[in-house]
């Protein structure tokens, strides 16, 4: 696939807020911006979910089965992920491939945010799968680290809504917690919650996990997706499925991605989710 085909192409509701949210930023003192920001993307949030409500209930009649389950699951969602709903469709569809070719392996996500994603992973594999899958989720739980020199192409480091500064992202391990084991009923023998910053945990814990069937990377910058790749890849079995939700709007991610399937002669396709992050399958 061509390099222009997996550029970053915001909505018009997103180029309208590359241009609003950074002004307010500026402008604004720091509380007053937050409380605008959050406003506005809850209320966004709150009208996609109103089009995924009706779209349930289409399906409900004209669809399939999975049609329905997945716009139920993104729907349920939604106000629980920062990756948006395109995001959540990618998660969904990657799991029903792995769970229908029977791939081996754990599901394993590294940068979790406020946990949606992770969420629809685990959900959507425990209905669509026949088996139980172990799943490893790992985030430092305090928001972004500050980029390195590796991230940055002519001063900037990505092409993406907001500026992105040390702490952003952060959903709290308490928070995920809350979703994963109160509001969704998962079992804690299937769920594993890793804080701290993946050279610190991802080295430590890979042995642990054992087969992956899906990896899913979300930590915007060079190093935080190179780590989890160098220690990662090598167990996801042929077949799986490495998602990188920031390789078309953080450089330093595709950067490292690039680098890691060019060093390793991976003869593979890289597909776009159709918002900025790409996947692809392991040979």
């Amino acid at each position: 696939m061509k390099d222009n085909m997996l550029e970053y192409q915001p909505s018009l509701v997103g180029k309208i807020a590359r241009v609003i949210i950074p002004f307010l930023q500026k402008s604004l003192p720091t509380k007053v911006y937050k409380i605008i920001y959050d406003t506005l993307y809850n209320s966004y949030k709150n009208m996609l979910r109103v089009g995924y409500f009706l779209k349930y209930y289409f399906y409900s009649i004209f669809g399939n089965k999975e049609q329905k389950l997945k716009v139920k699951l993104v729907w349920r969602l939604l106000k629980y992920t920062m990756g948006g709903r395109k995001a959540l469709e990618n998660a969904f569809d990657v799991v029903k491939s792995i769970e229908s070719r029977n791939i081996e392996g754990a599901l394993v996500e590294c940068g979790v945010a406020e946990g949606g994603t992770a969420a629809m992973l685990a959900l959507s594999s425990s209905i669509l799968g026949e088996h139980k899958r172990i799943k490893w989720f790992f985030d430092s739980y305090e928001g972004l680290p500050e980029p390195t020199m590796e991230d940055y192409v002519g001063g900037k480091v990505g092409d993406f809504i907001r500026p992105l500064p040390k702490g952003s992202c952060l959903g709290t391990i308490e928070q995920v917690s809350e979703l994963m084991f109160d509001v969704l009923n998962m079992s804690k023998s299937e769920v594993n919650l890793v804080k701290g910053w993946f050279q610190d945990t991802v080295p430590v814990e890979k042995n642990k996990i054992g087969k992956i069937a899906v990896l899913r990377l979300d930590g915007d910058w060079y190093e935080s997706t190179k780590i989890p790749l160098d220690n990662f890849y090598s167990q996801i079995s042929p077949g799986g499925i490495v998602i990188i939700d920031d390789y078309g709007t953080c450089f330093g991610s595709k950067r490292a991605v690039d680098e890691f399937i060019f060093e390793n002669k991976i003869l593979t396709t890289i597909y776009s989710d159709g918002r900025g992050g790409v996947w692809f399958q392991k040979p």
